[in-house]
């Protein structure tokens, strides 16, 4: 089996949802403090042929990343999911976006963010990435997934590839997709990355809401002032479009 997963030399990748399929979850209680999240690094890959796994790192000085509102459940990945994870280019001039001084559950004041013409913005696009100094994070809500009959699957732990036996009734923490049916699931404690084709057909998935994907961006102006952006509110915005990929693991501002 050959793992898929993101580039090297970029500050995250990959997009989905955290499970297969998502649906509002019932309406949980809003938080009013702050919060600070450190971002666990994801399991060493293991190695292997082809080798494209994600890029899971971040600049030590965006490893304590602050989030405001997030209900209970919410949790931060340092990645975009994805075999071919979002991006976002800025095709008019004078294009402005709404960004936010920190992650927001729909609560922060926004900040106008003008961004350059032609500029992309992807986890895939180095150049772009070094020069506006940007991170690539993501909101998940992890769900559960029962087994529905005895099986042995094959997953990575580490840098070990091996053979996880499962029952009937066992539960497992979806913790966030990865690309081409991989995911990181938590059992016992313990953080493997599988495949969804090793899973019985007949398990059954718990659904989540939409991964909230992030980018924190330099905007255009005389102070370079700091914003994160949400994806979906970037692609919203007039004079921005979905990036169009070329090739797997390419990407640069438009021409």
């Amino acid at each position: 089996m050959i793992r898929i997963a993101t580039s090297a030399a970029l500050s995250g990748l990959l997009i989905a949802a955290c499970s297969p399929g998502s649906q509002d979850p019932a309406e949980p209680e809003l938080t009013e403090t702050e919060t600070v999240i450190e971002v666990p690094p994801l399991v060493e890959e293991a190695p292997a042929e082809a080798d494209v796994s994600p890029d899971t790192s971040l600049p030590s000085d965006t490893r304590e990343i602050e989030t405001v509102g997030y209900p209970e459940g919410w949790e931060m990945q340092p990645y975009w999911s994805g075999e071919y994870p979002n991006g976002f280019a800025v095709t008019d001039e004078g294009v402005t976006v709404m960004g936010h001084e920190t992650i927001t559950f729909e609560e922060y004041p926004p900040i106008y963010c003008g961004l350059p013409h032609k500029a992309t913005y992807s986890p895939w696009n180095a150049e772009r990435i070094e020069s506006n100094e940007l991170s690539f994070v993501a909101m998940v809500f992890p769900t559960t997934f029962t087994i529905t009959e005895d099986v042995e699957v094959e997953v990575f732990l580490g840098k070990d590839v091996e053979m996880l036996p499962l029952k009937a009734g066992d539960q497992l923490i979806y913790k966030s997709y990865l690309a081409e049916g991989f995911f990181m699931a938590e059992k016992d404690g313990v953080l493997y990355e599988m495949n969804e084709a090793e899973l019985p057909a007949s398990t059954e998935f718990e659904q989540g809401p939409e991964d909230q994907e992030w980018v924190h961006v330099t905007c255009d102006d005389a102070d370079q002032t700091r914003a994160w952006v949400l994806y979906q509110d970037a692609i919203g915005a007039n004079g921005v479009e979905p990036y169009e990929y070329t090739g797997f693991a390419e990407a640069s501002d438009l021409p």
